[in-house]
């Protein structure tokens, strides 16, 4: 006797293995809970952080994500633990960004989020590697280490984009001569 499911019982195709779409906004707000508390800490401020998350997780298209990430930033500038800032920051965005199009009701294949999280975690290394080197070289520089990390992360940005985005208008270009 073998179990099936019920949509495999009407003829429906099975999908593989699945997870409902709310769990992606569950692990955002899990990422913005978890980062505040460690970024911000106890005091006034972690209220504020918590009802962002919430509302990030709740209204995705909203600016709530962008807001919390702007927060634990600037609370991270007095110093906090910067492997947390980055992966926390990084997490509630790229779940915000996933969930906000995705239908509350679907339910998402496991198939389908790989490519996202190699993304992430690639993207993770190269930023968590680039924090650690600057936070080594300035690493008493208080504030100033702070701010030669965004210019760091700015310039990689920058170059990223250099390197993805310009050789893909120039492709463009070239199709358009045809």
């Amino acid at each position: 006797m073998s179990v099936w499911s019920r949509a495999e019982r009407a003829g429906a195709p099975t999908i593989g293995p699945a997870v409902p779409a709310w769990t992606i906004g569950a692990l955002g707000l899990v990422a913005g809970v978890v980062g505040s508390v460690v970024v911000i800490g106890a005091n006034g401020w972690l209220v504020v952080a918590v009802g962002l998350a919430v509302a990030a997780a709740l209204v995705p298209r909203g600016p709530f994500a962008a807001l919390l990430v702007v927060q634990l930033a600037v609370a991270g500038l007095s110093g906090a633990d910067l492997a947390v800032l980055v992966l926390a920051t990084h997490l509630v965005l790229a779940t915000s960004l996933v969930w906000a199009w995705t239908p509350w009701r679907a339910r998402v294949q496991l198939r389908a989020l790989v490519p996202a999280a190699v993304r992430f975690a690639v993207v993770q290394i190269g930023v968590q590697a680039v924090a650690f080197v600057v936070v080594g070289v300035l690493g008493g520089a208080g504030r100033v280490g702070g701010v030669a990390l965004a210019v760091a992360g700015a310039v990689a940005l920058l170059a990223l984009a250099v390197g993805l985005f310009v050789p893909t208008l120039l492709r463009a270009g070239e199709d358009a001569e045809r």
